[in-house]
């Protein structure tokens, strides 16, 4: 299975369809399940009062629309990017494959809503290395990020990433910074003019991010341990050979790794910092997850370890479903 996704043929857009379906079978039995807290954002909002009340073929239909796109996006911008030695279709096989590994990923939720806007916010970013006169895209990331904050609140998680980005992918400036800052900061700066004009300057604060610390993973279910051994194991050999190829990125793109691996630290951490949303909230760590985790799948010269680790998946999450 995995050596027909390290060819960069247009047809493995069939395999990755098929790929979802077959990974994802139980919707069909069961569909997937609407989850949300109203207090997320306004992504949590339209889930709960737009989304929810359809129909399950709907549903059905809008879940793989989703993570399929999800994972093209992805895959198009580790390629367009030059992220690995050789273009193929492992990074949105990855994406599919974890969409359906964690029973808490395996939903349509706030948190894998708002992968999208993830990614958007990583090509913004990475388009950072290469520009003469950076503050309007400086400026229209942080815009991004604040009306993403509005939309699902733990994405406030990417504030230091995107800070700390300039570092890594630019000089440090500090009227670059504070430019990225205004960025942030202008779509509160309209929330709290209106609500003080209204009269109503207390409600202010259920627009801004609520830390809640707690440990998420307190008597986890069995299938959820499962699945994080099973990821554990992936992330841990995606790294070695990411490591194994560092040598061989020019300095640009070892740059674009570090932001990315700056995403994957702190989004790990968001569920204990977001708990009110449980571990639904950790689904944004997909992202930069299956960026890593794609060295395991697509950089061994045999396909032993690959195999190994995909049928490792598949049987997680046959189990996950059938038990």
């Amino acid at each position: 299975m995995v050596f027909l996704f390290k060819d960069r043929s247009d047809i493995n857009l069939i395999f990755l369809v098929l790929l979802s379906l077959g990974l994802h079978f139980h919707v069909w039995m069961h569909p997937p399940l609407v989850i949300a807290n109203e207090s997320d954002g306004l992504i949590a909002y339209l889930l709960i009062h737009v989304i929810q009340p359809l129909s399950p073929i709907i549903l059905i239909v809008l879940f793989q629309l989703i993570i399929l796109s999800q994972a093209i996006r992805l895959n198009i911008l580790l390629s367009k990017f030059k992220m690995f030695q050789q273009i193929s279709y492992l990074p949105a096989f990855t994406y599919l494959i974890l969409t359906g590994l964690f029973p808490f990923w395996d939903v349509i939720s706030s948190g894998l809503v708002a992968n999208s806007l993830v990614i958007w916010i990583l090509v913004k970013l990475l388009r950072l290395y290469d520009q003469n006169q950076p503050k309007t895209l400086e400026f229209n990331i942080g815009l991004i990020v604040g009306i993403s904050i509005l939309l699902y609140e733990p994405i406030a998680i990417l504030i230091p990433v995107v800070l700390f980005a300039l570092i890594i992918i630019r000089p440090f400036r500090l009227s670059e910074w504070l430019v990225l800052i205004m960025g942030i900061l202008l779509p509160f700066y309209f929330i709290f003019t209106y609500v003080f004009l209204i009269g109503n300057v207390a409600d202010f604060r259920h627009f801004l991010p609520k830390l809640d610390w707690k440990n998420p993973l307190v008597k986890p279910e069995w299938n959820v341990i499962l699945a994080l051994l099973v990821m554990g194991v992936q992330m841990m050999v995606g790294f070695y050979y990411w490591q194994k190829e560092q040598v061989r990125f020019i300095i640009q793109v070892r740059k674009y790794w570090g932001v990315l691996f700056l995403v994957l630290l702190l989004t790990l951490f968001q569920p204990i910092l977001f708990s009110v949303q449980a571990l639904y909230a950790s689904a944004i760590v997909i992202t930069p997850l299956a960026c890593f985790i794609s060295f395991g799948y697509g950089t061994p010269k045999r396909l032993l370890v690959p195999n190994l680790l995909f049928w490792s998946a598949i049987a997680v999450i046959v189990y996950n479903h059938l038990s």
